[in-house]
């Protein structure tokens, strides 16, 4: 994982044909040896990937991921790592975090409906927790189809 500066226009969550910042930033990752980048918006607050919603776990077991707004898309993945969250009674804090609590978290993962869930093990070159994917991330995406309900 790589961060980028926030370059999209102030409506992400409305899903359109205008990914060119998107592509650049995925780009941007794969230069770095990175599969995926967090865009981070003025205030310091990683909003989301470039194809995924992002995620960290506290020190404390915490499951942290932002709010829904217009800085970021939804997700239907997203939405589904939430009803596990729910059933697995972990404790979930809705809020913004930065790169740097990223860093300093026991684990950090992306969403998307291409990965599902994925562990992220650095973050702008620095381990995340020890290094390898964390305990919550790799149960989640074990259990992922379990918990979701295509129709």
């Amino acid at each position: 994982m790589i961060s980028v500066p926030e370059t999209r226009w102030e409506r992400v969550d409305i899903k359109s044909v205008s990914l060119l910042p998107n592509v650049l930033a995925k780009q941007a990752a794969r230069e770095h040896g990175a599969r995926e980048a967090w865009f981070v918006d003025k205030q310091g607050f990683v909003t989301e990937g470039s194809s995924s919603n992002a995620w960290i776990v506290t020190k404390n077991g915490t499951v942290v991921t932002r709010h829904v707004d217009h800085a970021i898309l939804k997700g239907v993945t997203r939405t589904v790592v939430l009803d596990i969250i729910a059933a697995e009674g972990l404790k979930l804090d809705v809020r913004p975090f930065t790169i740097d609590e990223a860093q300093q978290a026991r684990e950090a993962f992306i969403t998307s409906a291409s990965q599902t869930v994925m562990p992220v093990v650095k973050i702008d070159g620095r381990p995340v927790g020890n290094g390898a994917p964390g305990l919550i991330a790799s149960a989640m995406r074990r259990d992922f189809y379990r918990h979701a309900e295509f129709s």
